[in-house]
């Protein structure tokens, strides 16, 4: 429970051409957490297998399909016969997914083009005038633009007139500017120009019109009616998708398995060591698989293989596997989270088991709010399985909170029956429970140091660069007790204990543990947040409340606004509380807690063929 499995490192060694059979082997069993060769002079890294480069062309032709056709990985049954078949039935698969995603392409693209073309149509609907006009033509040019209003219209069509009688004007106007199409002598171009710009003209071009007949209202007619027909096929293309994934997406799933269980065998021996004539695989298998494992691999390879094994040494890096009573397993969720104990450290997650649910339980402190937060949790489970962990840890955590809220009296910030301790009423009296709480939860982690230290460097050093933290807090607690008279000790033993334990902190962890002598105090008040959380929750609680009620004494409609102020107030204080709850609760066991015993930093144990 608070130390990991015991590992054994194991060498494996054989000719290769028994390769394939140690490697399946190996897949089948689940059970070695290969260490990856370093290339070196006395051996090389290993090849892949033969198959690995045609698996990986197929495997990515089934993701880009199951991507296509928005297909998600999920559990399903469905048995497949070969690689061949595979690859044949992807194949095909790809003709017929492509020749339907080409066609939605085109239909995309023509909708597109029909929508840029029908921008400049609606802008040229209510001026009939043949839209082959808008050629190119040697003694004729035309304009197209804004203007601001109907009167710089007038305007212009008089300062034209004194430039050249050989002009038409259209118009048509919108409340926030007036649309003009101008057709004139070319010769008059530059003057015609310098006289629309001088009126505040804004030019529009119309790229796409250019091989249109008739007029602009006709044409927009026509592309209404084809777009609603490419609207028709965009859709029954899509729908073909749709069903080609749907029929297919079993396939594809246990295909993307298949295909990438086989090239993890296939790749394997990029992690193992190679000579022209054999190979080499370092790893390590958990004490109890040890016997089970060297039988299997010795059977499949007809007793032919070289296997040496050993227990981890102090020095070893060794990877991690959890060893937790199932009813705390889902606590090493917030282990993963953080960083994997050493080997040799001592696991906290049975104490985050303990203390998690009760500091959750302590802030949130609510019957009403624990039985809602308790039944939400319990739907998420349901729905989101591979979150059950996260979900389970807050079940329990929302069950302790409706035992707090029993103790706290509390009821959604009510007072329904008379509390053994008030939060609401009795802040000083929490304030000093948390505070204890704080001294016994910081010294469980300074014991557990003082383990951890003793079976790396012996009890003197552990007794230093631990014990000197209990000795200190001895002191402080004597001057203290001193000081207001509470004991009849005098002040200089408290005082002797104090230099006592500076001297054993300066010899186990130097001048980092004097710098750092303040941090045990700032620890411990830390622990005053599961007063402060709970006491702001409640008092939240309380003025939701009483808001509502006030609505409630003026009757009729204002019992409405009552309702959504008790409701709508108590679901935001619900999830800070929540929020709240959690990152506090954790915040003390990462930073208050850990740092008084865990170094962590090991690689959690992998076996190979094992799937995430």
């Amino acid at each position: 429970m608070f130390a990991p499995y015991q590992m054994n490192n194991i060498i494996i060694t054989g000719h290769s051409n028994l390769l394939d059979a140690v490697i399946n082997e190996l897949h089948m069993l689940k059970i070695l957490h290969i260490v990856e060769h370093s290339k070196n002079e006395l051996a090389d890294i290993g090849k892949p297998l033969e198959s690995a480069n045609k698996l990986s062309e197929i495997l990515v032709r089934v993701r880009a399909l199951a991507t296509a056709l928005n297909i998600k990985k999920e559990e399903i049954k469905f048995e497949l016969k070969s690689g061949i078949d595979i690859e044949s039935a992807a194949k095909k698969l790809n003709e017929e997914v492509s020749k339907n995603l080409e066609e939605l392409r085109k239909i995309e693209e023509t909708i597109a083009k029909n929508e840029a073309l029908s921008r400049e149509l609606e802008i040229l609907k209510d001026i009939n005038v043949p839209l082959e006009a808008f050629s190119s033509y040697k003694t004729i040019v035309h304009f197209a633009g804004y203007v601001k209003t109907k009167e710089i219209t007038s305007a212009l069509i008089q300062e034209i007139s004194k430039a050249t009688k050989k002009f038409m004007l259209f118009d048509s106007s919108t409340k926030k500017r007036c649309f003009l199409l101008l057709f004139a002598d070319a010769k008059k171009k530059d003057v015609i120009s310098n006289i629309l710009e001088n009126a505040g003209f804004s030019q529009v071009s119309f790229p796409n019109i250019s091989n249109l007949n008739g007029n602009a209202s006709s044409n927009l007619r026509k592309l209404e009616d084809e777009t609603i027909k490419l609207q028709q096929r965009r859709a029954e293309a899509k729908k073909r998708l749709e069903r080609i994934g749907r029929e297919n997406k079993d396939f594809l799933i246990s295909s993307e398995e298949f295909l990438t269980e086989q090239l993890e065998k296939a790749e394997a021996p990029l992690k193992f060591a190679a000579t022209p004539s054999s190979f080499l695989v370092k790893g390590w298998v958990p004490n109890d698989e040890l016997k089970n494992s060297i039988e299997s691999l010795t059977k499949a390879t007809h007793n032919k293989i070289f296997i040496h094994f050993e227990p981890a040494k102090k020095h070893d890096k060794v990877p991690v596997k959890l060893k937790n009573p199932i009813y705390a397993k889902p606590f090493e969720f917030f282990i993963d989270l953080y960083s994997m104990p050493a080997y040799r450290e001592i696991d906290p997650t049975f104490f985050i088991f303990l203390t998690f649910p009760i500091f959750f339980g302590i802030m949130l402190g609510d019957v009403g709010y624990g039985a809602l937060s308790l039944l939400f949790f319990w739907l998420l489970k349901k729905k989101m399985p591979k979150a059950r962990n996260f979900s389970n840890i807050l079940i329990l955590a929302s069950f302790v909170t409706i035992l707090f809220g029993l103790l706290f009296g509390e009821f959604f910030g009510y007072e329904f029956i008379r509390p053994i301790v008030s939060r609401e009423h009795e802040m000083f009296k929490l304030l000093f429970i948390s505070i204890a709480i704080g001294i016994v939860h910081v010294n469980i982690g300074l014991i557990v140091g003082f383990i951890n230290e003793f079976r790396s460097h012996g009890f003197m050093h552990a007794l230093y660069a631990k014990g000197s933290w209990i000795v200190l807090q001895i002191g402080i607690a004597l001057l203290a007790l001193s000081y207001f008279g509470t004991v009849s000790t005098p002040p200089l033993v408290g005082a002797a204990f104090l230099g006592l334990s500076i001297l054993m902190l300066f010899k186990g962890e130097g001048v980092k543990g004097l710098i750092e002598l303040p941090s045990i105090l700032t620890n411990i008040m830390s622990y005053a947040r599961l007063m402060a959380i709970g006491l702001s929750s409640v008092i939240l609680a309380v003025i939701i409340n009483e808001q509502s009620a006030e609505f409630f004494h003026k009757g009729g409609f204002f019992v409405l606004i009552g309702v959504f102020i008790l409701v709508f107030g108590h679901a935001i204080n619900i999830m800070l509380g929540l929020l709240g709850s959690f990152l506090h609760s954790l915040r003390l066991h990462y930073v208050e807690f850990f740092s008084k015993f865990f170094h962590g930093g090991a690689q959690k144990y992998k076996p190979f063929g094992l799937k995430n």
